[in-house]
């Protein structure tokens, strides 16, 4: 029969080759290659049988979310699945990769996958750079590269400058991904140059929220680091009895925040460009009630691009909150979860 094995795949720091590698569990074998040439992404399964397809996958790209399925094609034999697809960033696997295959088996995660680096090509191919006409100057870590290798851009900016935008294009004159100014050695050579603009002094995007039914006022705010990083406060102006607040960004998993007082805050281990689209929401529950704020943000946008909404969630005389898929109940002054344990 046909069963689903899981692949869970997110992007890290510590990430991991997968050229053509060997995953088994029970009695069955596939094959993984995950490669990024110039700046299509492309992943391969392969097995030593037939394949049914995917089950429903979905991941994150730069344009969205996107059922894996769209950009599947299967191998004449059968036996091989290859996925392709195009991205400014490095894509997020955000729900289990379905392979459906015979045979009684199920894969655990799989994380942690470092995209562009599957070749046996040694040829080095050359990095052109091309100064800009005016507003400071550009390096390449590398003169001469393999495909595959990281290579590093560094920009100089003249007084009252800054970095405006990479480009990187290959012998064909195809788009190179760069990312925080670091792009994979495609099999080609490439030209780099740059654009820089007038130095602009962003700061942190703040919005101060209306009051929730007489409950209190929120203010919140997100600061994109220098290390690319991006931290989030929220803060409010009464006392709340058992606050609990959370963050969720970009439809992920909920995540908690640091609370001190009338105050709480979270910084991201993720790092994000100028320019991304981050939708996200603050979670605020407490004794009696909840209250949602929700935010479309760009990152690197300034005070007045930054709206929110404040949404009361269990205010009088709806006395009930999911938090975290947890449904949680009060009767004559007492919280109950679904379970029927007491809070």
């Amino acid at each position: 029969m046909l069963v689903a094995f899981a692949l869970l795949m997110s992007v890290s720091v510590h990430a991991k080759q997968y050229c053509h590698e060997a995953l088994t569990q029970g009695d069955n074998t596939i094959y993984l290659t995950c490669e990024l040439l110039g700046s299509t992404y492309k992943m391969t399964i392969e097995a030593d049988v037939e394949l049914a397809g995917l089950g429903g996958s979905f991941m994150t790209l730069s344009d969205g979310n996107h059922d894996l399925r769209e950009f599947m094609t299967k191998g004449a034999d059968g036996k091989s699945l290859v996925i392709t697809f195009t991205s400014a960033t490095d894509p997020n696997f955000y729900t289990p990769l379905y392979v459906m295959m015979p045979g009684e088996v199920n894969f655990g995660e799989l994380k942690d996958i470092e995209w562009g680096l599957c070749t046996t090509d040694e040829t080095e191919y050359t990095i052109t750079v091309i100064q800009p006409a005016s507003g400071g100057t550009i390096a390449a870590s590398e003169a001469k590269a393999k495909y595959g290798t990281e290579v590093v851009l560094t920009a100089t900016p003249d007084a009252g400058k800054q970095l405006d935008k990479w480009i990187v294009t290959d012998a064909e004159d195809n788009a190179v991904s760069v990312s925080k100014g670091k792009f994979n050695m495609p099999t080609s050579n490439v030209t780099v140059t740059a654009t820089f603009k007038d130095e602009e002094h962003l700061t942190p995007a703040t919005w101060s929220g209306k009051d929730v039914q007489e409950v209190a006022t929120f203010t919140w705010s997100v600061t994109r680091n220098v290390d690319y990083t991006l931290s989030f406060a929220i803060s409010w102006d009464k006392d709340l009895e058992g606050v609990n607040p959370q963050i969720n960004i970009n439809n992920g998993a909920f995540r908690g925040m640091q609370a001190q007082g009338k105050s709480a805050t979270y910084t991201t281990t993720d790092e994000y460009e100028d320019g991304a689209k981050l939708p996200f929401f603050f979670y605020i529950a407490y004794t009696g009630a909840a209250a949602r704020i929700d935010v479309d943000y760009t990152v690197g946008a300034s005070n007045a691009d930054m709206t929110g909404l404040t949404i009361p969630y269990m205010q009088p005389p709806g006395r009930k909150v999911i938090l975290n898929g947890v449904l949680y109940i009060e009767k004559d002054g007492v919280l109950y979860t679904t379970q029927g344990i007491q809070f």
